[in-house]
């Protein structure tokens, strides 16, 4: 190392320091050589490693159920929708099938929080939850599982912009 080379202090226990420093000596080197050469292995690694652990979120942590089959989605087609509590435990637990807002809350609601298939079945018409897809704000997995199960749902997702940020440049 050059003599403007910054001195860094570190602790080792002397027994470690004693058993480096007879090891390094008996391959020709020095313990501070392998602690730089150690280091820049470290941080190469470091550096170039792209196995970012995913951050683990409640939704991945729920247990999303899924009908065997759409035909199985027989809720109503119109008509006024009451959420039991533990599905929605808003002041207003009753949604409009036919206003696509109130369905697709219902079913957002619905499909992310169920936990029985016939409950989904009795709530969610197959139709009504073909045509609403793409515009549903789902768990990325929650959706996996279902374009998995089910691969006649679109996957063309709709995208929503803020209305202030469509408004911006005008």
């Amino acid at each position: 190392m050059s003599a403007g080379t910054t001195r860094h202090t570190i602790r080792i226990e002397d027994q470690l320091w004693k058993e480096a420093h007879a090891r390094a000596t008996s391959h020709g080197t020095t313990v501070s050589e392998l602690i730089r050469a150690g280091l820049r292995d470290y941080v190469s690694r470091t550096a170039a490693s792209t196995d970012v652990p995913a951050r683990h979120t409640l939704p991945d942590s729920l247990v999303y159920v899924v009908p065997r089959a759409l035909e199985e989605l027989r809720g109503p087609a119109a008509g006024v929708v009451e959420l039991p509590i533990h599905l929605d435990w808003g002041p207003d637990t009753r949604y409009r099938v036919e206003d696509h807002d109130s369905c697709s809350t219902l079913y957002q609601l619905t499909l992310q929080n169920s936990g029985s298939t016939e409950e989904i079945s009795r709530i969610v018409n197959a139709d009504r939850l073909t045509a609403l897809w793409p515009s549903l704000r789902l768990a990325p997995r929650c959706r996996q599982e279902w374009e998995n199960a089910f691969p006649q749902l679109p996957t063309q997702r709709e995208t929503k912009e803020h209305p202030s940020w469509t408004t911006l440049n005008v």
